[in-house]
């Protein structure tokens, strides 16, 4: 059997200094009762704060500052995420606005939709949801089924929708 070991790393001071910036707003959040920790990432979601995160330049840490982002490192962006899941925070609001829609935004998006969406998905303003149409996913909308009528038949055919299928 072989053993792995790593060293341990410092982070850049940049990064030790938001985690620090980040716990102290937690604690001072948490102190006013704005909310209450919680483990429950699926429901637990608060636009005031989202918009408070905005606000500090939390949200799109890391896009371009001419889409409204912060151009920020992801390992900075790292920091943040881990603290503030750490803490319980209400973070679901902007999640999906801000981990897959902005970005595909990024790199698909037209500059109208750039300029549209994504400085107000980085205020904490703006906010994305998406469907699973998998049949094994978490929340498969029912399983979606498409109508397709056949030339020539009476009976309208019913289809799932499925990974793979033809």
């Amino acid at each position: 059997m072989y053993a792995i070991s790593f060293e341990l790393a410092n982070l850049p001071p940049a990064a030790d200094a938001l985690r620090a910036e980040v716990r102290a707003f937690i604690v001072e959040e948490l102190r006013q009762d704005l909310w209450q920790p919680s483990g429950d990432f699926n429901t637990h979601h608060s636009a005031n704060f989202s918009a408070r995160l905005g606000a500090r330049g939390w949200i799109g840490m890391t896009w371009p500052k001419a889409y409204g982002g912060h151009e920020r490192s992801p390992l900075e962006r790292y920091v943040l995420t881990e603290e503030l899941l750490a803490a319980g925070a209400p973070v679901t609001a902007h999640w999906i606005a801000d981990r897959q829609s902005g970005p595909l935004l990024l790199r698909f998006g037209t500059e109208e939709q750039k300029l549209r969406y994504l400085p107000g998905i980085a205020r904490g303003e703006v906010f994305f949801a998406i469907g699973m149409s998998e049949p094994q996913s978490v929340d498969n909308l029912r399983a979606p089924r498409a109508l397709r009528h056949h030339p020539g038949s009476q009976q309208p055919a019913y289809r799932r929708f499925s990974r793979g299928s033809s």
